[in-house]
């Protein structure tokens, strides 16, 4: 059984990032925080479904959580994204399942591989985030195709 995440101030956060306070943002955020794993849009569709938000709406506001770097998209491909809230504290890696989307915590990173990326670079020479995300085939899909 995964282990449910603590909570943020989803308000505080709001009002941070120069978002307005809107019902979906905030239950959005308090869902975000306490998800032990990233959810696909139809999980958050289906959670905010009471505040009567149609898709549309419910994308807006994940591309500008997104674009402010508040929450984080990862995707195998543009269709099956998945989301979770950025926790500058708690940096970590996935790996996904390219079939049925499922999603696994790695616990680790990879700290050398900014400095590589700098030693290489002829424009950079500061990096501030990196995102890394593998994307493979989970056991069980593979047994399903044997």
């Amino acid at each position: 059984m995964k282990k449910q995440m603590q909570p943020v101030d989803a308000a505080a956060l709001l009002e941070e990032h120069g978002f307005k306070k809107t019902p979906l943002r905030l239950l959005l955020l308090e869902i975000l925080s306490i998800s032990p794993a990233p959810l696909p849009v139809s999980t958050l569709q289906r959670k905010t479904k009471k505040l009567g938000a149609d898709l549309a709406t419910l994308y807006r506001a994940l591309n500008a959580f997104v674009e402010a770097e508040l929450v984080q998209a990862i995707t195998a491909d543009k269709k099956k994204a998945l989301y979770e809230l950025n926790r500058p504290k708690i940096h970590v890696h996935h790996i996904m399942c390219d079939s049925c989307n499922t999603v696994e915590t790695i616990p680790f990173c990879i700290k050398s591989l900014d400095q590589q990326a700098i030693n290489v670079s002829r424009l950079f020479k500061k990096i501030y985030s990196h995102q890394l995300a593998f994307v493979g085939t989970c056991r069980k899909c593979l047994r399903a195709v044997r």
